[in-house]
């Protein structure tokens, strides 16, 4: 990355760091940070921290006093009147071959919830870096939240604590960036201006999509679930639960599931402890690192099979009211309302998770399309019930995705009712985004909420996308799974009779699933509608990457990859002797729990199940486990498009937070098409 200014301008003075270099010394400020966030931000920044933060050089924050303000530091270009663009976030607008949509957060290193007011934001964009030649306005999205603290009472109805309410005041940019080219490569930044003096983000680029097939090239994109934040390293901890990044005393929340079992939890005596890897900083970085392997071009876009980053850290999918005191309880059955029977009780949430989330993400979203789904830990849900304000209920919505539409742009050409439904295209592949937590079984908060619509919009799109002669292969991605072994959440009996169906009929080449934090791939299932089950239609064994499996998904149906593996803390397998099953463990190894096969014992509760509309669970032995990996990892797709009646691939690479390569397939698709492209 470049940037280029005027001759003698204070941005040619030092080299402008990479971005992974940019966040890695950011992480490092904060850890160093003995104070709270609110210290941070509202207090004096060191010049090392806000240089780091805003793009600076590492020469000029090495060479600064770290007692210089932020306001001090508005001579480097970067910040105007304490303001800053941080966590910026690329995603394709509705047509990805014209438009994307460029967004970050807005906010003050003096003081974080300062209303931006007579700040003015544009996005600077062209082939070349510093000589953009066209100009964007930003707009400003104010999300206000103002948490609900439960103040403690035992009895009666729920209320907040007058004193103890967690306050955030965000502001989000965002500018559609239109009529471009199709695949074209743009430089941008934004700048924003505030009483005369003018600040800037480091420069950027995007690459927008390709337009036809005869324009098409090979091409990679990548897909994950369940991030979270990154820790201190080695803290077992996310960032959020750091003592170097602690928001709000009063948010009363604990965001730290790693067990001391866990290999990523800190244990201070240990000599062979992990002390500098943070898996979710480390798989964002190695999807940095991802080329295609024929033409060695980045990733392209990545899907998020929600779970973004635990903000909600309880994802029961119920309204929110915070726990009264630290690691304190929140209301229950002694109070009214009651939770919902078989709930898993309310939600808690702290709104500044966000900030950390953006920031973590930055090294690969800056220049890459993230596309977003969401999972159950992404419901952001308020109720006057629970004593949240009018103002709180009304931004986030009756669903609680409202603070989605705030931070980040998904297309808007899916069911009206359902934010998160949605779908684009870029080459030769369909990719849709289906809301599961609409067909959750197992956590019903958002069960029916669209009554049928998403349903159907399905059954049309990928109708549509099966039928367009420009489209090989189709990918659906959601959060809950239809198919697993994992013994977190295993399988999902309503995501299953909803989707599964759909995706056998129309052909779908690669469900992409989150929810259970380990990555498993299923063999190509067919889908059996009387019993709600599935079973292989064909075994495909990948036993390195020089023995990749193949599938033909018109004849062998749907695979079904859980890749839940970004950053949260792992899961276990269900079957009492199941195993990993990988090229790093081995495949067919005659070892007990290494074959595909797993059985299910209902009089002990081991085993593959199935969630239930009850809140029972169907305890099934299966055939199609046919990879596990219960480690962090994520998916790089490398899609190779036909020429007429050719054959088109699409090779899936299972990649770990080392960025080693543990399992593949190749899907392949014969091409037959109309008009110019037809038989």
């Amino acid at each position: 990355m470049t940037q280029n200014s005027s001759a003698g301008s204070a941005d040619n003075r030092h080299r402008v760091i990479p971005l992974v270099e940019q966040h890695e010394f950011f992480q490092q400020i904060l850890r160093r940070s003995p104070v709270s966030r609110r210290g941070v931000l509202r207090g004096s920044v060191s010049a090392a921290g806000a240089s780091f933060l805003l793009g600076g050089t590492l020469a000029g924050a090495a060479s600064a006093s770290a007692s210089t303000s932020a306001e001090e530091m508005t001579t480097t270009g970067t910040i105007a009147g304490g303001f800053v663009v941080n966590g910026r976030h690329l995603s394709f607008g509705p047509d990805p071959k014209r438009q994307m949509w460029v967004a970050g957060q807005l906010f003050n290193l003096n003081t974080y919830n300062a209303v931006p007011s007579g700040i003015k934001v544009e996005v600077e964009y062209g082939h070349e870096a510093g000589a953009y030649g066209h100009t964007v306005a930003a707009e400003i999205r104010q999300l206000v939240t103002h948490v609900p603290v439960w103040n403690g009472v035992p009895t009666g109805p729920v209320t907040a604590s007058l004193n103890d309410l967690l306050r955030a005041d965000q502001f989000y940019v965002h500018a559609l960036i239109d009529c471009l080219e199709p695949g074209r490569t743009y430089h941008y930044r934004f700048v924003y201006t505030k009483h005369g003096e003018r600040g800037h983000t480091p420069d950027a680029t995007f690459t927008t999509a390709p337009d036809g097939r005869r324009f098409l090239s090979p091409f990679t994109f990548t897909a994950y679930g369940d991030q979270g934040i990154t820790g201190a390293p080695g803290t077992g901890r996310t960032l959020d639960d750091a003592p170097s990044l602690q928001p709000e005393s009063s948010s009363h929340i604990t965001d730290d599931y790693y067990k001391p079992s866990d290999p990523d939890y800190f244990d201070p005596a240990s000599t062979s402890a992990p002390t500098d890897v943070s898996p979710v900083a480390a798989l964002v970085t190695q999807i940095t690192r991802v080329r295609n392997p024929v033409n060695h071009t980045p990733s392209r876009f990545t899907l998020l099979a929600g779970d973004m980053c635990y903000a909600n850290p309880s994802g029961n999918a119920q309204p929110i009211i915070n726990p009264a005191g630290p690691g304190g309880n929140q209301p229950g059955d002694s109070n009214t309302p009651v939770p919902p029977p078989n709930s898993g009780g309310w939600d808690d949430y702290d709104p500044y998770v966000w900030t950390s989330y953006l920031t973590t993400i930055e090294p690969s979203s800056a220049s890459t399309p993230w596309m977003f789904n969401t999972g159950n830990h992404d419901v952001e849900l308020f109720t006057t019930s629970l004593d949240a304000d009018a103002a709180t209920v009304d931004a986030y919505g009756r669903l609680g995705y409202g603070g989605h539409a705030s931070r980040i742009d998904m297309p808007t050409n899916g069911p009206r009712s359902c934010p998160s439904v949605y779908s684009f295209t870029y080459g030769d592949v369909g990719i849709v985004s289906a809301d599961a937590n609409e067909l959750s079984w197992e956590i019903q908060g958002l069960l029916g909420y669209s009554e049928g619509e998403q349903a159907s919009w399905l059954r049309r799109r990928l109708g549509e996308f099966r039928h367009d002669p420009e489209i090989d292969f189709i990918v659906v991605f959601f959060h809950h799974c239809a198919f697993s072994t994992c013994d977190g959440h295993s399988s999902d009996g309503g995501v299953r009779k909803v989707l599964a169906p759909l995706l056998s009929e129309f052909e779908v080449d690669l469900a992409v699933q989150g929810h259970n934090h380990i990555y498993e791939r299923s063999n190509p299932i067919k889908y059996d509608a009387a019993t709600n089950t599935g079973s292989s239609s064909v075994q495909a064994t990948s036993k390195s990457f020089h023995e990749a499996a193949t599938v033909h998904p018109q004849t062998d149906g749907t695979t079904y990859i859980t890749v839940g593996s970004g950053g949260r803390p792992r899961y276990s397998w269900s079957g009492a002797v199941e195993t990993d099953r990988n090229f790093l463990t081995g495949v067919d190894t005659g070892a007990p729990g290494n074959g595909t096969t797993v059985t299910a014992d209902p009089a002990t509760s081991q085993g593959p199940s199935a969630a239930q509309l009850d809140f029972t669970r169907e305890y099934e032995t299966v055939d199609w486990s046919q990879a596990r990996y219960s480690d962090y990892a994520f998916i790089a797709l490398d899609v190779v498009p036909a020429a007429p009646d050719g054959t088109a691939t699409m090779t899936m690479r299972a990649i770990n937070e080392q960025g080693v390569e543990f399992d593949r397939v190749v899907f392949k698709r014969d091409v037959r098409r109309r008009g110019p492209y037809s038989l």
